[in-house]
């Protein structure tokens, strides 16, 4: 398993790299004092797990973490550090194991060993078929199945990224829109369990056509080649508008078949859902009166 470190203690540094080394499990590629250093060349080290120290000048373990997790798919973490108090925020963000220093032999073996077990059970997909709809009950199917959802609020994440794609939707706009209750650090708090447990789930569907990035405390999901009634609405609505062919209006209305997340009482989703209520009214509109005007010539 490639494995990078990252502590800014230079001494603890070493003598984690030391330890690991002795596990041929692992293969240590990279050993870093900063964070940022780290994060920057993790499409380059491509690291299958990484171990983090939690409190770091620049960037905090935890950040780094998620950071990490949203460049690197499938990346475990084991963090490293003097306090125990963080141990619940650290397996807030799905990590493998907590060690506390000093490292006991003993105990990083164990860690290891998690890692390794972890590792084998991961599914290994090829890649599956991909539809999701947006139009009529929202859901994601993989593979002729519907995924799963252990989150709901996991799920209404995907959805409002979805309605959002390709764009980048600050972190505390997010917190905003699906917990506008919530104090702002409680929001974080509940937006990062979120998002791993959304990485999580689409991994182990093995849904990777599906990809959130993170970046400048912003979060950006893009869509590769799937069956999506939105998008497909999307082309044939601006072809539509474009060329005012009424073959573009029929096959958009044809995706349009139910309202926009039918069923779902998302605050967020009720702008977007009567905008496409008079969109499609609209293109009804351009059919029918196609139709008159071809029975009056016939």
């Amino acid at each position: 398993m490639r494995t990078i470190l990252v502590d800014d203690e230079p001494f603890i540094l070493e003598k984690l790299e030391h330890m690991l080394r002795q596990h041929e499990a692992l293969e240590v590629v990279a050993a870093y004092t900063d964070p940022l250093q780290a994060l920057e060349e993790v499409h380059s080290t491509r690291p299958d797990c990484a171990f983090l120290d939690i409190e770091m000048a620049g960037l905090n373990g935890i950040e780094l973490a998620e950071r990490l997790a949203a460049a690197c798919s499938g990346l475990q973490v084991v963090f490293v550090t003097a306090y125990n108090h963080f141990a619940s925020q650290a397996f807030d963000v799905n990590a493998i194991d907590y060690l506390l220093k000093p490292i006991r032999p003993e105990r990083l073996h164990h860690a290891v060993n998690k890692l390794v077990q972890r590792e084998a059970q991961l599914p290994r997909h090829p890649e599956h078929s991909c539809t999701i709809r947006c139009f009529g009950a929202f859901e994601v199917i993989v593979n002729h199945r519907p995924i799963r959802w252990s989150r709901s609020r996991a799920r209404e994440l995907l959805a409002y990224l979805l309605q959002h794609e390709g764009k980048w939707i600050s972190k505390y706009k997010l917190c905003d829109e699906l917990w506008p209750t919530y104090s702002p650090e409680r929001a974080l708090s509940y937006l990062q369990i979120c998002l791993h447990a959304l990485r999580k789930t689409l991994r182990e569907a093995g849904c990777t056509q599906i990809v959130i990035d993170y970046s400048n405390n912003k979060y950006s999901l893009t869509v590769q080649t799937v069956d999506w009634d939105l998008r497909s609405f999307e082309e044939a609505s601006h072809a539509f508008s474009t060329t005012g062919s009424p073959e573009a209006a029929e096959r958009a209305l044809r995706w349009c078949r139910a309202e926009y997340m039918e069923g779902e009482d998302w605050l967020w989703a009720s702008l977007p859902r009567e905008s496409y209520i008079i969109r499609y009214d609209r293109l009804k509109q351009v059919i029918e009166e196609e139709e008159e005007v071809e029975e009056v010539e016939e």
